[in-house]
């Protein structure tokens, strides 16, 4: 009886500036398998610095726009504590995930571990066999997961893009229909004159929630916008100014 072993992975084997997306037959480790994401990025006024939007996470999806099962892409990296995990192989990334990627339920603990079971393990090019024979430090994807988000929420740093652009935080004002609104139209072409590409914008009534930033992938790991895949839920949008301190 033989046995077969899966080969050593080896970046050197990955063809150059592959795109996601754009080809079925190259390692998921060159090439992100599910190779649309989106960036969410959230505006609570009780949650975060008063001058940035915090993180709700990136979400691999199909190359169609679908989204991946709720108990996320691979059950034995299920990993639980995932706030330890990342307090013991990098504490600083720990503290900045505490300053911009906060529960609004208040446990960090739960809404990281969340994010990384459903989405985290979705992410081909961060499967262990990826680090190849330079050897793996076990759950040291579960970092380098949260590390490039907090990177990309960096680059693409919407409260800055907004401001320079005259979409700037209006005074509180109470109640479900706040008076001092922005159009969608101005949102949206706010962060396309930084950028190039238009962002989904999401509400609950008209109070801004999210924003929506979509991705594909040059290689293993270096994001570039794209087009919106999904849908608005806004019309007048209330851009209120945070109760928190600025950073």
């Amino acid at each position: 009886m033989t046995t077969t072993t899966t080969p050593l992975f080896s970046p050197d084997t990955c063809p150059i500036d592959t795109i996601s997306c754009t080809r079925t037959d190259i390692d998921p480790c060159c090439s992100p398998q599910n190779g649309l994401l989106v960036l969410a990025l959230q505006w609570d006024t009780r949650w975060g610095p008063s001058n940035a939007f915090t993180v709700h996470g990136l979400w691999p999806d199909t190359c169609e726009g679908k989204q991946l099962p709720n108990q996320g892409c691979d059950p034995q990296r299920s990993y639980t504590n995932i706030s330890g995990i990342i307090q013991t192989s990098d504490p600083l990334l720990h503290a900045d995930m505490t300053t911009y990627w906060p529960s609004n339920k208040g446990d960090n603990d739960w809404f990281w571990t969340h994010e990384w079971v459903k989405h985290g393990t979705c992410v081909s090019t961060l499967h262990p066999r990826c680090y190849g024979s330079e050897g793996y430090v076990p759950r040291q994807e579960v970092a380098d997961y949260f590390r490039k988000i907090l990177e990309l929420r960096e680059k693409y740093d919407l409260f800055k893009a907004l401001a320079k652009n005259g979409v700037v935080p209006t005074e509180p004002e109470a109640g479900r229909r706040p008076k001092n609104t922005y159009s969608l139209k101005q949102f949206k072409q706010a962060i396309k004159n930084e950028w190039g590409v238009e962002p989904n914008v999401r509400c609950i009534g008209r109070r801004l929630q999210e924003v929506f930033l979509w991705f594909k992938v040059r290689g293993p790991d270096n994001y570039y916008l794209v087009e919106p895949y999904g849908r608005d839920s806004c019309g007048a949008i209330s851009y209120q100014r945070k109760s928190t301190a600025a950073v």
